[in-house]
């Protein structure tokens, strides 16, 4: 899949390759020591070290003598911004340049074990997926973050910043939306920059997917041999099912698509009323999962923004990147 015609590229990535032979040049920020209960050194671990890029861009970078380190954005570095990134392929040719500029190892696609037991090749221990949407309008951008607002997200915990940015996270992964103008003019740019302005224009709707060490292990994505595109998109759509579910609680005949057990509790809701008052927790979430499948969802206080058709969650257009926009470190 090229970079420049990909939805879905990769915004960070936390990883690091064992290599059996060490010798490698030591690269560290800092060095702690823990000490037993008598006062006696136990054992050192160094923290990476801060590798500057310019445009304020940075990533952190270590090196034990064997294990080499990469934590950031390294399709970022050395970039004006990240409006659109790289895939799979080009994200890894951005951390090995930067290895290599260091003198480090470049990141392998190695697989199987060492003598001593550990993996070969470059391994993920978290992995930012991410994508934009045009909604069409700054004005339905903000609706789009309201809408997303008022829905739920199954054992994940939500956070919200207005109409600017909504986000679920847990110990596997982190789900977040915010309109990406605003984030580019909080991040330092200025407002009528061109990159902004076509955010602007077209309701730029940024959704980020936080892949942490536990989903990747789940995934079977933690080598670096066994990710690539096609892998990545297909686990953008999966992560993201909430933007393809539709609101029908404003359609006439709703209700009477309701299984009659659950069409009492769905009428309660759409009139306001906080079913969870009159309701157990059991038959909550027994009802909740039924009407879920008509677009309603009784976890959620009723959402009395009225939604516009345009801006239907299943109705947002992945940008593709524009012409104008290129690629390139600086």
């Amino acid at each position: 899949m090229n970079d420049q015609s990909s939805a879905v590229f990769v915004d960070w990535i936390t990883a690091s390759e064992f290599h059996p032979g060490g010798g490698l040049p030591i690269l560290a920020g800092g060095l702690t020591v823990f000490y037993d209960g008598c006062g006696n050194a136990r054992y050192e671990r160094t923290s990476p070290a801060s590798v500057p890029g310019s445009f304020e861009s940075a990533v952190r970078v270590g090196c034990d003598g064997a294990r080499v380190y990469v934590s950031g954005n390294v399709g970022r570095f050395s970039r004006e911004d990240n409006l659109f990134n790289h895939g799979w392929p080009g994200t890894v040719e951005a951390a090995n340049r930067i290895l290599l500029q260091i003198g480090l190892p470049a990141f392998s696609f190695a697989r199987g074990v060492s003598e001593n037991g550990h993996r070969l090749g470059g391994r993920l221990s978290r992995l930012d997926i991410t994508a934009n949407f045009c909604t069409g309008s700054d004005g339905q951008a903000r609706a789009v973050i309201r809408w997303l607002s008022g829905q739920a997200v199954a054992r994940m915990k939500r956070g919200q910043a207005g109409d600017e940015s909504v986000w679920w996270s847990n110990t596997r992964h982190m789900f977040k939306a915010y309109r990406k103008a605003a984030e580019m003019v909080k991040h330092g740019r200025a407002s009528d920059e061109f990159s902004v302005q076509w955010c602007h224009q077209n309701g730029v709707v940024r959704v980020e997917v936080e892949l942490k060490r536990r989903l990747l292990e789940e995934l079977e994505m933690r080598q670096f041999c066994d990710v690539n595109d096609q892998l990545i998109a297909e686990c953008f759509a999966d992560q993201t099912e909430i933007l393809r579910r539709v609101d029908r609680s404003d359609e006439p005949d709703i209700i009477a698509a309701i299984p009659s057990r659950s069409r009492g509790y769905a009428s309660a809701w759409l009139a306001g009323q906080d079913v969870r008052a009159f309701m157990s927790n059991g038959t909550l979430y027994r009802h909740a999962k039924v009407l879920r499948e008509y677009g309603i969802d009784i976890l959620q206080p009723r959402n009395v923004i009225g939604f516009p058709i345009k801006v239907r969650v299943v109705d947002l257009v992945p940008a593709a990147v524009p012409d104008w926009y290129v690629l390139k470190v600086a």
